[in-house]
C-alpha cells in the first residue's frame, strides 16, 4: 500500500502485512514526524498473493499481501503483466519506490551521525567549561503563628496584669527601703520593730508581688507564642496570685484585730471580717474566671488538640 508522510509529502510504499489490522505508527525517515498509517483494503482480492513470483518470499498463512515485504514487487503490477504476456515473468517497474526509500533513509542515517557527532562535541566542551558558581540554598519560608483571638485576648490581659502588680511591687520594695524603724512606730506598730519584723510587714509583700508579677509576664509571653505546656504555666501563676491575695487579706485581717482595743464591739469584728471577704472576693474573682476559662474547650482544643 502507498503511504504519505502528512508533514513532508514523502511517498512511498510498504507491505499490508507490516501493517496490523488496528494499525500503527510510523516514524518519518526525512522529517521523523510520527503519523497512524491503517491498512486500507484492496480493490480486488486477486490484487494480492500469499507467494511472492520473484523472489519466492511466503507468509505461510492465509494472510496475503499485495507488496512483496522482501523484493517489493506489486501483486497487482505482476498480476496484469502476467495476464498479457502468459508464461512470462512480470517487469518490475522502471522505478521502484523501495529504492528511492533506501536511498533517503541512507542519506537521513547520514545526517543522523553528523548531528550526533556534533552533540558530542558540544557536550565535550561543555563538561570542560567551568562550572557556574553555585546558588546560595534559598532560606525555608517560616510560616506566621496565628494566634486565635481568645488566647490572644487572655494573654495579653495576664501581660498587662502582671505589669501593674510588677510597678506596684517596685513601689513597695522602694518604700520599705526607705522606711525606718522610728517611722514604722507611727504606722504599723506601737513599739520600734526589729529588722525581721519590718521586712515581713514592709519587704515581703512587694517582693512577692515582684515575682508574680514577673511570672505572669513571662508565663503570658509564652502563652501568646503557643508553646507546649504554657497554658498550665499561666494556669498556675493565677492560682499563686490568689494565694497570695487571700494571704495579704488575712494578715491585713489578723493586724486589725491586733490594733483592736480589749473593749471593740462586735460590730467592729463584723465589719472587718466583711471587708476580708469582699476584698479576698474582689481580687480572687477575675482569676478563677481565667482559670476556668483555661479550662474550656476553646482553649484546650488549641493547645491539645
Amino acid at each position: 500500500m502507498k503511504i504519505e508522510c502528512p508533514n513532508c509529502k514523502l511517498t512511498g510504499q510498504t507491505s499490508d502485512v507490516n501493517i496490523p489490522p488496528e494499525g500503527r505508527y510510523m516514524d518519518c525517515p526525512r522529517c521523523k514526524t510520527n503519523f497512524f498509517i491503517q491498512k486500507t483494503a484492496v480493490a480486488n482480492w486477486a490484487d494480492t498473493l500469499t507467494d511472492c513470483p520473484e523472489c519466492g518470499y511466503s507468509s505461510f498463512s492465509a494472510e496475503r499481501f499485495d507488496i512483496c515485504p522482501h523484493c517489493g514487487l506489486v501483486a497487482k503490477t505482476y498480476n496484469e503483466q502476467h495476464k498479457q504476456q502468459p508464461g512470462k515473468k512480470a517487469a518490475l517497474p522502471a522505478e521502484e519506490p523501495v529504492v528511492v526509500d533506501r536511498e533517503r533513509m541512507r542519506q537521513e542515517l547520514e545526517r543522523l551521525e553528523r548531528e550526533e557527532t556534533k552533540k558530542r562535541r558540544l557536550r565535550a566542551e561543555s563538561a570542560a567549561a567551568p562550572l557556574p558558581a553555585a546558588m546560595p540554598p534559598e532560606e525555608p519560608l517560616q510560616e506566621e503563628l496565628v494566634v486565635p483571638a481568645p488566647v490572644r485576648y487572655l494573654g495579653w490581659g495576664f501581660v498587662v496584669a502582671g505589669l501593674i502588680v510588677l510597678v506596684y511591687g517596685i513601689k513597695g520594695w522602694y518604700g520599705y527601703w526607705i522606711v525606718t524603724p522610728e517611722q514604722a512606730v507611727t504606722t504599723q506598730f506601737e513599739d520600734i520593730p526589729g529588722p525581721f519584723k519590718l521586712f515581713m510587714t514592709f519587704g515581703f509583700p512587694p517582693m512577692v508581688q515582684i515575682l508574680l508579677g514577673i511570672c505572669a509576664v513571662v508565663t503570658a509571653s509564652q502563652f501568646l507564642k503557643m508553646r507546649p505546656g504554657a497554658r498550665k504555666w499561666l494556669e498556675t501563676a493565677a492560682w499563686g496570685g490568689i494565694v497570695y491575695v487571700i494571704g495579704n487579706e488575712t494578715a491585713n485581717l489578723v493586724a486589725a484585730i491586733r490594733r483592736s482595743s480589749s473593749e471593740a464591739s462586735f460590730f467592729y469584728y463584723l465589719v472587718e471580717a466583711v471587708g476580708f471577704v469582699m476584698m479576698s472576693t474582689l481580687w480572687s474573682a477575675p482569676l478563677v474566671a481565667a482559670i476556668w476559662y483555661m479550662r474550656t474547650d476553646v482553649i484546650m482544643d488549641e493547645f491539645e488538640g
